[in-house]
């Protein structure tokens, strides 16, 4: 699974001849991001990071990325072709960033420089003049922060997004879905600067299989476990679902997070013990044995940049049921490869279970769907378009 839920090593993953001939002139690459793909806050950003600029590395192009540390870590490592340096501290990044980043140019060329921006954005272009500047933004917190930290660091970060039209005004933007660039435009940028690349996966192994049967009643959840995902109406849907007879019904829960044990509380309070199972973290092949077995995949969450899970759900053959909300309403297409409930309504997301659940021929309809849809979203076209942006952004194009 490429979230947070499971921690792949997805720069090993194999490259097109075609794609890895090179360019004909090489990029030197600086990218700041508060993780990396072996963090273990990691996700779906550090996936990302790493299946784009790792295929870059493969097509010549040289890329340094400067991150924080964690316990345990090595302070500088290369992954997939990455130099990674891990000078940083967590609560101080977005400060120590332009110090640490001039440290790095004084000793090494770059031609661009990246603002990976996963938490509170860096502001580079206001830093570094003489180097061209690009950031990407996987999405915006906005109110959801609130649910996430203590009202004090949620103002603070909410505050600095709201800023980041001025912090990168003029400055080339890449985004993961049309809902995220619509809320960027909302806080100042320029549309006509903005260019959406979407996610990606791994269609050779998130696949359907012939050995797997779909498990009647089971519906599966997978990523982070934190506030803003929103479990707790997957739970109380189930509870109602239940009370009307669906007596066959269950929810895996596959992921962990620090929300965790609020949720197993919470499925306590309700008398579902017996019928939600929390995996915790969830290695990829058995995430996927999760996608192939599930009735129906929910996705609850009340906001993200894309939803990949709802592409790897697909990929591997299943039906989705997601919030109605950005990002999610991007990587579903309603009627097509699943459906979209009101956003954040219980009795409507309910409707939509209990629609799959009754209609086979419609669930198999999003089933098929489902795969075809995910065979549009590649790494290596990913990377590809990435690379052209890049290019442009740095006038080598």
């Amino acid at each position: 699974m490429q979230s947070c839920a499971t921690k792949p090593c997805l720069y090993d993953t194999a490259f097109t001849k075609e794609y890895c001939r090179g360019p004909a002139r090489p990029m030197k690459i600086l990218i700041i991001n508060w993780r990396d793909i072996e963090h273990p806050e990691g996700g779906g950003a550090e996936v990302h990071l790493h299946e784009i600029f790792s295929r870059l590395v493969r097509r010549g192009h040289q890329v340094t990325l400067l991150t924080t540390a964690f316990r345990g870590a090595e302070r500088e490592k290369e992954i997939g072709g990455l130099k990674i340096l891990r000078w940083g501290h967590t609560f101080t990044f977005n400060w120590e960033a332009p110090f640490l980043a001039r440290r790095i140019l004084a000793r090494q060329a770059v031609d661009c420089i990246v603002d990976d921006v996963n938490k509170i954005p860096f502001f580079s272009p206001r830093w570094f003049h003489s180097v061209p500047t690009c950031v990407f933004f996987h999405h915006l917190f906005g109110n959801t922060i609130f649910e996430l930290t203590v009202w004090p660091c949620a103002a603070y970060v909410l505050m600095l997004e709201r800023l980041s039209g001025w912090g990168y005004r003029n400055v080339p933007c890449c985004t993961v879905s049309k809902s995220t660039a619509d809320e960027l435009v909302g806080c100042g940028f320029d549309r006509s600067r903005i260019v959406v690349i979407e996610n990606s996966v791994d269609t050779d192994r998130y696949r359907p299989s012939s050995a797997v049967s779909k498990e009647s009643g089971m519906l599966l959840y997978a990523g982070r476990i934190k506030s803003y995902k929103n479990v707790e109406i997957a739970l109380d849907a189930l509870k109602s679902l239940l009370s009307k007879g669906r007596r066959d019904l269950r929810l895996v829960i596959s992921g962990t997070g620090d929300h965790e044990p609020a949720l197993k509380a919470y499925a306590g309070r309700l008398g579902l013990e017996n019928r939600v199972r929390f995996l915790g973290y969830t290695e990829e092949e058995r995430q996927i044995d999760l996608y192939r077995r599930a009735t129906i995949f929910v996705n609850t969450s009340l906001k993200e940049g894309w939803g990949i899970t709802n592409i790897e759900a697909g990929a591997c053959g299943t039906a989705v049921v997601a919030n109605n909300a950005p990002g999610l309403r991007d990587s579903v297409k309603d009627g097509e490869t699943g459906l979209l409930y009101s956003e954040n309504n219980q009795a409507h997301l309910e409707e939509c279970i209990e629609r799959l659940l009754d209609d086979e021929s419609l669930r198999k309809k999003f089933e098929l769907n489902g795969r075809k849809w995910a065979l549009h979203f590649s790494w290596d076209r990913s990377a590809e378009r990435v690379e052209e942006w890049l290019m442009g952004v740095v006038g080598k194009k």
